[in-house]
């Protein structure tokens, strides 16, 4: 449904005094001692909206007309309209001119009517606009840049809720008059209608928001920010703050590019560039500040721009919906209780098997019983006879039973207790399941559970009765009842590991051979004597991990086990070879076992010669001996060498000969670099032998500035002094050449 917002026009628009100003002054009497009551009261919540024109009337002359609007119900009653109002004129480079004070007329208070088109909508009441408007006549002589005339106000309305802080935001409506305006005695564009005072929420809109231009020039529409102006310090500055204004800050995904819905749905406003037909589909209720600008072109050329800055509200309108709740799937009944969710109506008309047109009810939340099971089709119609109607449709299903429960069961641990793990596989031909009661009995224990697939643990032996009720969506229950013996085995309590020494012969995965009347499979049956046997002898090569089933006489309970046997000791060591500097260290490590001794010889050089990852720093190559023995007293070895090297020289000392400053990452600082340095001095000079650069810290570079200040491309002299670990020295002198 497309949605035109009209607002009733206001002949204060024109010179001309209102033809219907008789009808209004009694209320305008009350409005002249209202004003002067509250006239000084001006820090307050009210401004909604405004803006700017201008008619160039010749000789220099120009009629400059301020309109004004204020929220007359969520808006202060103490802030009312100027007296005066406030024009501020600067010239191009911002500079206060001069100030114009405008008094305000109480008669040209008006108050606008929102409208919708619709007769199906309604606005709330809570929407309450008043304007007025300010009209003087200002010399402006030709002067090179033109002049910008300026109003402000503050405060906008805390409710606003597409601004941060919005009763700290103020207001500015202005206008410019450029060099070619003054010269050919141009005249602004006029909007020929109001700004939209109210949308309705989830409701697409057309508002004609076209203006028209005394001197037929062309005008392109686009929306735009609106601008800041006064603050609650300053709320009414007189004259007006000096340009340039801020514009305001838009909330979260708020801006000009989505004034309304930021970002959450519907469909963003806009504006048609051409013909300044307003549109979109609000889905956030609220108010919200909107602006609008005008350009005006003359032989192609932009000559100006009009702002219009208001604040719009948003909220329901009061549409009529029809809608209910019944049950979709009723179980062995035929009666059924209807809801009435309906909004904004007051009559209805029912019927219960649409379209058979014979059982109808006119009653607001019937009951109704139906002659037999089956499919049935309901209308509602709200508001029936009226135009603005609405109607829901919806099905109800009465069937005699559709709901089968069922489950599975199976053990998952019998050691010691029994676990076991329910599969549920009810079905529903209609509904989803919506829950599930569990209950367990054996001897004295009752357990409970409400989940889909539940995991019960049994310490009790014998007769188990399992008890399943499911309830459907629809409220439809069914029940199932399965009895079975419970029973379990106690732990065999097998090693989970067996260490043996390598070629030491096997050993036994089962010594005190418990439940030889059971079933054992052991795998993988490789270096077994005998993989059925309850204690096989095993022979592995390499450590090995052994899997055992136990399955008692009854076949019901059934264990898996593991053993693994370590061969050991198992052993690795890293590096096995490595070269590192003088003065350098490396980390030996070993594999490590809390159950191993570790023995690294020789001693020197090493931090602890005790432990499985020592730190080595020898000062020549060296071949490291680790001895590992394991708890079983097997022990094993092995070696690493470090081969050390003392380099302190090119090209293991790397001095670059040009480098690049210019951001990109590469070659972007002049830096001496070696693994090995651990003193450094670097000193760089200019062609005039003045030092720009200079460092004692390993890695600094430079990049190629002096005093913060980037230096030209040139070729620099550098002088280099290091120390390298174990005490070398290197020295060099040369230079370097640094590109932009």
């Amino acid at each position: 449904m497309m949605l035109n917002l009209n607002v009733s026009t206001n002949p204060l628009s024109s010179p001309n005094i209102p033809k219907n100003m008789a009808q209004r002054i009694i209320r305008i009497s009350f409005l002249i001692i209202a004003f002067f009551c509250l006239r000084n009261q001006a820090h307050a919540t009210h401004i909604v909206g405004g803006e700017m024109t201008y008619t160039c009337l010749g000789n220099n002359q120009y009629q400059v007309t301020l309109t004004i609007f204020r929220d007359c119900y969520y808006g202060s009653p103490a802030a009312w309209f100027d007296d005066p109002a406030s024009i501020g004129v600067f010239d191009a480079n911002n500079n206060f001119l001069f100030q114009e004070l405008v008094g305000w007329d109480p008669i040209l208070n008006d108050t606008l009517d929102p409208t919708l088109d619709n007769e199906c909508f309604t606005v709330p009441p809570d929407v309450c606009v008043h304007t007025t408007y300010y009209s003087t006549v200002i010399t402006l002589p030709y002067q090179p840049g033109g002049y910008q005339l300026v109003y402000q106000r503050c405060c906008r309305n805390q409710t606003i809720v597409n601004l941060v802080e919005p009763l700290d935001v103020g207001a500015t409506y202005s206008i410019n008059i450029g060099d070619q305006a003054l010269l050919e005695c141009n005249s602004s564009p006029q909007f020929n209608n109001w700004p939209p005072l109210f949308l309705c929420v989830n409701q697409p809109f057309q508002i004609d928001q076209s203006a028209v231009d005394p001197d037929g020039d062309s005008l392109v529409y686009r929306l735009c920010n609106p601008l800041m102006g006064a603050d609650p310090g300053n709320p009414m500055p007189q004259p007006p703050n000096f340009p340039p204004y801020d514009t305001v800050p838009w909330l979260g995904n708020y801006g000009v590019n989505d004034m309304l819905n930021a970002g959450m749905g519907g469909v963003p406003m806009t504006i048609d560039p051409q013909t300044g037909l307003l549109t979109g589909t609000p889905v956030i209720n609220g108010q919200f500040v909107i602006g609008i600008c005008v350009e005006e072109y003359r032989n192609g050329e932009l000559i100006g721009v009009s702002r219009r800055d208001y604040q719009v509200n948003v909220g329901d309108c009061g549409e009529v919906t029809s809608s209910f709740f019944a049950p979709e799937v009723i179980c062995e009944g035929l009666t059924v209780a209807f809801q009435n969710q309906s909004n904004n109506a007051e009559n209805y008309l029912w019927y219960f098997d649409w379209p058979n047109g014979s059982a109808t009810s006119i009653e607001e939340n019937p009951v109704f019983t139906y002659p037999d099971t089956g499919l049935y089709t309901i209308m509602l119609i709200a508001e029936p006879g009226s135009p603005c109607t609405d109607t829901f449709f919806s099905e109800v299903h009465l069937l005699p039973h559709s709901l089968f429960a069922d489950f599975e069961l199976e053990q998952a641990d019998c050691v010691d207790s029994l676990t076991l793990q329910i599969t549920d596989s009810s079905i529903d031909t209609l509904t989803n399941i919506a829950a599930y009661d569990w209950q367990l009995t054996v001897g004295n224990t009752t357990l409970h559970s409400d989940e889909k697939n539940p995991v019960f643990a049994l310490t009790e032996e014998g007769l188990a009765t399992l008890t399943l009720v499911v309830t459907s969506g629809n409220g439809c229950m069914d029940t199932l009842v399965q009895e079975f013996d419970a029973s379990f085995l106690d732990d065999p309590n097998l090693e989970d590991s067996l260490g043996i020494c390598i070629a030491a012969g096997g050993v036994h995965l089962n010594p005190d051979n418990q439940f030889s009347d059971a079933t054992w499979l052991w795998q993988p049956a490789t270096s077994l004597d005998d993989p059925t046997s309850p204690n096989p002898l095993a022979t592995p090569d390499s450590t090995t991990t052994y899997s055992v089933t136990i399955t008692d006489a009854e076949g019901f309970c059934v264990i898996e086990k593991q053993v693994t046997v370590i061969v050991s000791p198992f052993v690795d060591v890293s590096p096995v070879i490595d070269t590192i500097l003088e003065g350098q260290s490396v980390q030996l490590m070993a594999t490590y076992n809390p159950n191993y001794t570790y023995h690294w010889s020789p001693a020197e050089g090493l931090d602890n010669p005790e432990i499985h990852n020592t730190v080595a720093s020898p000062t020549e190559e060296t071949v490291y001996t680790l001895t590992v023995t394991d708890a079983n007293g097997c022990v094993a070895t092995r070696t690493v060498t470090i081969v050390v090297l003392t380099l302190c020289e090119e090209p293991f000392i790397f001095i670059p000969t040009a480098f690049s400053p210019n951001g990109d990452g590469l070659n972007d600082s002049f830096r001496v670099m070696g693994s090995n340095i651990a003193e450094i001095n670097v000193i760089v000079y200019d062609r005039w032998g003045e030092k720009v650069f200079e460092s004692s810290t390993p890695g600094q570079g430079w990049d190629g500035t002096f005093r913060g200040k980037a230096l030209p491309p040139d070729v620099y002299g550098y002088y280099v002094e290091l120390t390298c670990f174990g005490g070398l020295h290197f020295a060099k002198k040369g230079n370097v050449t640094l590109f932009r």
